[in-house]
């Protein structure tokens, strides 16, 4: 058991991953149900118009609805934290440093935390991502190479055998 899923850390991130998820999904969808955009002062403001202006917002509102409900089944928990990164980091540098009133100054370093302490938390998953070297393999050999190991199966089958129903 490594030490994330031990107490009380796994509780941790557990409460983490659900209010990041739910954040995302409210977010997401209070825009879908109502097309509500926050008042933002300044040069912040004329940024978010001109990516409504080419749909760039309402796509992005779109895939936080999408990766909220992702975050809060636990289905897809990495690609979600993965994909959500651009805009988290966008978020924050757009509300800590462009924007800067109180409000943008508790969103964008709170939302920076939880993607990054959560990407941190389910970042063992990347370890292979960062081997000097590997050789090709295509993604369907992967799958079947991750089933085995979870079934313990420590080599594949050298023959393929019939089976007669």
């Amino acid at each position: 058991m490594n030490r994330a899923n031990q107490s009380p850390w796994k509780y941790v991130i557990l409460w983490l991953r659900i209010y990041f998820g739910a954040h995302l999904f409210y977010s997401g969808a209070r825009f879908i149900l109502t097309s509500y955009i926050p008042e933002i002062p300044g040069p912040g403001g004329v940024y978010v118009e001109a990516a409504k202006g080419i749909y760039i917002f309402q796509m992005i509102k779109y895939l936080e609805c999408v990766f909220g409900i992702m975050l809060l089944t636990n289905r897809g928990v990495l690609l979600a934290l993965l994909l959500e990164m651009p805009a988290t980091v966008n978020i924050f540098w757009l509300n800590t440093f462009i924007v800067a009133t109180p409000r943008q100054l508790f969103t964008g370093p709170q939302e920076l935390f939880m993607n990054g302490v959560l990407l941190l938390a389910y970042g063992g998953y990347f370890a292979t991502l960062l081997q000097a070297k590997v050789e090709p393999m295509w993604l369907w050999d992967g799958w079947k190479k991750l089933v085995r190991a979870r079934d313990g199966v420590s080599a594949a089958p050298t023959s393929v055998q019939r089976v007669d129903a």
